[in-house]
C-alpha cells in the first residue's frame, strides 16, 4: 500500500501538469513545458554524444570527489569519535569551516591549486568530507565502553583488533548513512560549480540552455541530474540495507 501511495504522489502531479500545460493551456508551455515534451527532449539528448559526454564528466567528478572526501571524512571522523583528544583538537576547526558554503570557497581553491578542474573536485570533496565526518564521529562516539571491555576480555588488546571488531562494526551504520548523503552532496556541489565555472558537465549544459532560453533542454538537464541523484541515493541505500539490515529505515543522521 505504501508503494501505491508513493506512486500516486509522483503520478498525480505529473498528470495534472501534463493536462494543464499540454491540453488545457492553463500553464504557459514556454515556461513550464509538459512532461511528455521534456521526456521526448531528454530521450533525444541522450542520443547525442556531446550530452552523454557532459553526463559522464559530471559522474566522474562526483565519484572522484565523493571517494576522496568520504575516505578522509571517515578516517578523521572515526578518530574524533574514538579519541576525545583528537576531537578536542579538530572539532572547533571543523565546526568553523562546515557552515561555509562550499561553492564560495571555489575562487580560493582555484587560487591555491591553480587548476579549475582540480579545484572543482576538491570543492565538492570538501562538502562530502564534512557530511561523512560528522556521521562517522557520531557513530564512533556512540559505541559504549562495555563493548570495548568485552572485546578486550576476549583478547582484542591491539588497536587493530579493536578497530576491526568494535569500532568499525559499531560505527558502520552511521558511516554508511554519511556516505550516502555525502555522495548526494558531492553531486549537488559538482553541478553547482559547473554552473559557475562552465566548460563541461551537466551544470555547464544547464547554463548554456538557460542563456539560450532553451527551456525544454533546461528541464531535460534537470531531469537527468535528478535521475543521477536518485540512482546514487537508492544504490547506496541498497548496499546499506545489505550490510546493516538491522539499521535500514532507522537512520539517525548527523549534520553538525
Amino acid at each position: 500500500m505504501d508503494r501505491f501511495y508513493q506512486a500516486c504522489s509522483l503520478a498525480v502531479p505529473l498528470v495534472v501538469w501534463q493536462l494543464a500545460a499540454g491540453v488545457f493551456g492553463v500553464i504557459d508551455p514556454s515556461l513550464l513545458p509538459p512532461p511528455a515534451a521534456i521526456v521526448e527532449t531528454t530521450a533525444a539528448l541522450l542520443t547525442q554524444a556531446s550530452f552523454r559526454a557532459d553526463v559522464l564528466v559530471t559522474i566522474q567528478r562526483t565519484l572522484v570527489a565523493s571517494i576522496g572526501g568520504s575516505t578522509l571524512g571517515t578516517v578523521v571522523g572515526l578518530a574524533m569519535g574514538w579519541n576525545p583528544r583528537v576531537k578536542a583538537v579538530l572539532s572547533p576547526l571543523a565546526a568553523a569551516i562546515f557552515p561555509l558554503p562550499m561553492i564560495a570557497l571555489l575562487p580560493l581553491v582555484i587560487l591555491l591549486l591553480g587548476s579549475t578542474e582540480t579545484a572543482l573536485v576538491v570543492t565538492a570533496g570538501l562538502g562530502t568530507f564534512f557530511v561523512v565526518l560528522w556521521n562517522a564521529m557520531d557513530g564512533a562516539s556512540g559505541i559504549e565502553n562495555v563493548h570495548v571491555e568485552v572485546a578486550r576480555d576476549n583478547g582484542a588488546t591491539s588497536t587493530y583488533r579493536l578497530f576491526r571488531e568494535v569500532l568499525l562494526p559499531g560505527s558502520l551504520p552511521l558511516v554508511l548513512v554519511g556516505l550516502r548523503l555525502g555522495l548526494s552532496t558531492s553531486l549537488l556541489i559538482v553541478v553547482a560549480v559547473e554552473l559557475v565555472a562552465g566548460g563541461s558537465g551537466l551544470g555547464s549544459f544547464l547554463w548554456v540552455a538557460w542563456m539560450s532560453y532553451d527551456i525544454t533542454d533546461l528541464y531535460a538537464g534537470l531531469v537527468v541530474s535528478g535521475v543521477l541523484g536518485m540512482t546514487f541515493t537508492y544504490g547506496l541505500a541498497a548496499i546499506e540495507h545489505r550490510l546493516v539490515p538491522w539499521h535500514a529505515g532507522n537512520h539517525r543522521t548527523v549534520v553538525l
